[in-house]
């Protein structure tokens, strides 16, 4: 579970900082719902920080540190698609925008199509929301709609943890590689009502044989989840914390992973002055507060990689509102701490010419009150310069799940929903950073942006009368 950057957004709307951080550091992972629940990339607040979160690390290198991505907006506009009447079935229509970006937009009668490891999907779930009736799905390719047939499994949930039984199913399938799942409502309730359970599935990236199983109790600031490892070949739910203390921590929220899975960051508390992170360590089977690694008031934490830690180490107006962060980079098997940003200020878009950092686990994005756009490494300190870019009020990026690509728009504040005005992506391997400028955005209601996987985007949209829905879908 990626869990530094939301706390941006959050930041942003709602002035109770210990609530916003329980409440969005449930899940921001990829949690399948039902087709009319399903976040497709969340709303707009949580949509621009919490999408965008991830741990992954770049590959350090004197390329990297030295470079300058030179912005250029291309001449050609995209004409964003509008009309209304869907038919029955999706209807597919693509468009080429300057020869660099495909873009494909699939036009729907309702809510309940999905768009998940690159498939439209249309699920149908029995009344109580529980069992998968039918499953159906197309591949856009080349401006059409092809179907699909996938190998669906079904895996059965049946677990005992703090005296409290999780049960239920779930759905999973592996195409080309990669696994995709789905489930329903697992809600649970006691004789009076007052007490729920549930759980949920993370994927774990890079892996198609296992999930992460989230066992949870309450909402809101009584949330608390533990996790365990699901082997999707024998059903066995594994305790992977087993032994290391984790299970005794008491409000425990959000748990993060290094790469191989063998340490994660697991945030405790209900209330702002109660907030710890705790480092954990399976194969020492050692649990210790972040902050007592090294001498410094540490915030949160994120992985770089699998033997370093960034520390994120922050100071508070008398509001309890952020107001700069410092980050270091925690060797973690010598110990050695290395400052690698001093005192940047938080980013909070509500201010009228924002400045500061977004965060993005061992990344942030670094907008200096001019509005120069700087890249920084927070493990080795290296800066990646956006040149000939200039930040402004409404813009925002996200990071692709491998660190690779970030994903800039700029939002009409003016128009419903995001009213994205511009979208462009800064490629930090290739060296370039391009944009375009979109029309006929303000005919639609923009829900959500993301990144479906490194290199395809996602908008969710719908005409204004809600009569037709879109996704539309960018090959950068």
């Amino acid at each position: 579970m990626k869990i530094n950057d939301y706390r941006r957004a959050m930041d942003r709307i709602v002035p109770d900082t210990a609530l916003k951080e329980r409440i969005m550091n449930q899940q921001n992972t990829k949690k399948k719902h039902i087709p009319t629940r399903r976040v497709f990339t969340v709303a707009l607040a949580a949509v621009l920080s919490v999408t965008c979160l991830t741990a992954a690390a770049f590959a350090a290198s004197p390329e990297l540190r030295a470079a300058v991505l030179s912005f250029f907006r291309m001449e050609e506009r995209e004409q964003v698609p509008s009309g209304s009447g869907a038919s029955s079935q999706p209807d597919i229509s693509q468009a080429e925008i300057g020869a660099l970006v495909k873009a494909q937009y699939i036009k729907m009668d309702s809510y309940r199509y999905g768009f998940s490891n690159g498939l439209l999907t249309d699920l149908t779930w029995s009344d109580d929301w529980k069992t998968l009736q039918d499953a159906k799905f197309w591949e856009p390719r080349d401006g059409e709609l092809v179907p699909v047939e996938v190998d669906m499994h079904t895996s059965k949930v049946d677990i005992t943890f703090r005296d409290l039984h999780y049960q239920g199913e779930f759905y999973w399938y592996v195409r080309d590689g990669q696994l995709d799942y789905f489930s329903g409502d697992h809600r649970t309730w006691d004789e009076d009502g007052e007490r729920e359970w549930d759980w949920n599935l993370s994927p774990i990236p890079g892996r198609n044989d296992a999930l992460l199983l989230r066992l949870s109790t309450g909402r809101q600031i009584e949330y608390t989840e533990y996790p365990f490892l699901y082997h999707l070949d024998t059903g066995e739910a594994e305790d992977i914390l087993a032994g290391t203390g984790a299970d005794r921590l008491e409000y425990a929220y959000g748990c993060e992973w290094s790469e191989n899975m063998r340490r994660a960051i697991i945030l405790t508390g209900n209330q702002l002055d109660g907030q710890l992170t705790w480092f954990c360590d399976l194969d020492t089977k050692t649990l210790v507060r972040v902050d007592e690694l090294a001498d410094i008031d540490v915030y949160t934490a994120a992985f770089a990689d699998d033997d370093t830690l960034i520390l994120y180490s922050t100071s508070r107006d008398e509001e309890g509102m952020l107001q700069d962060v410092s980050f270091y980079a925690y060797d973690i098997p010598t110990g050695r701490m290395t400052k690698t940003l001093e005192k940047a200020p938080y980013y909070r878009d509500q201010d009228e010419h924002p400045s500061g950092v977004m965060t993005y686990g061992s990344r942030c994005v670094h907008i200096s009150e001019t509005g120069q756009v700087q890249v920084v490494d927070l493990k080795t300190g290296g800066r990646t310069l956006l040149g000939g870019f200039t930040f402004q009020k409404g813009d925002d990026f996200m990071l692709n799940p491998s660190g690779t690509k970030l994903l800039y728009f700029a939002r009409d504040t003016q128009s419903e929903g995001l009213g994205i005005s511009q979208i462009g992506v800064a490629d930090l391997e290739k060296g370039v950073f391009f944009a375009f400028d979109r029309e006929g955005y303000e005919n639609l209601h923009e829900g959500g942006i993301g990144w479906d996987d490194d290199s395809t985007v996602s908008i969710r949209a719908s005409t204004l009368d809600n009569k037709t829905q879109y996704l539309l879908l960018y090959q950068f």
